[in-house]
């Protein structure tokens, strides 16, 4: 697999999951009406950007870095507003412009 394809602004199509998968698709996906959906965004510099729908249901960033640990796991750190440190592995199944499936936790 070539994670050239994982740069991109990742939104979660929940709808899709399966046992042990989640699945995203690009922000310009046309997703079904959702009351919210959560979702990350992977530079190429490095830069980690997880968005999360926030206490007043409007959507918030955290930003953060990440660094792969092996070809298709990431190792992500982010900090909140408190600035207070989230650590977590994102491990990859399968991608393609069109849809990326990690594993679910």
């Amino acid at each position: 697999m070539t994670l050239e394809c994982i740069y991109n602004h990742w939104i979660h199509s929940y709808e899709e999951d399966s046992l042990g998968k989640k699945v995203y698709r690009p922000s310009t996906f046309k997703f079904p009406p959702s009351r919210g959906r959560q979702g990350f965004e992977i530079k190429r510099n490095g830069t980690f950007v997880q968005y999360i729908i926030g206490r007043t249901d409007r959507q918030e960033k955290l930003i953060g870095t990440y660094k792969f640990l092996d070809q298709n796991t990431l190792s992500i750190s982010l900090s909140d507003e408190r600035q207070q440190k989230i650590s977590f592995q994102l491990k990859i199944l399968s991608c393609d412009k069109n849809i990326l499936v990690i594993e679910k936790n």
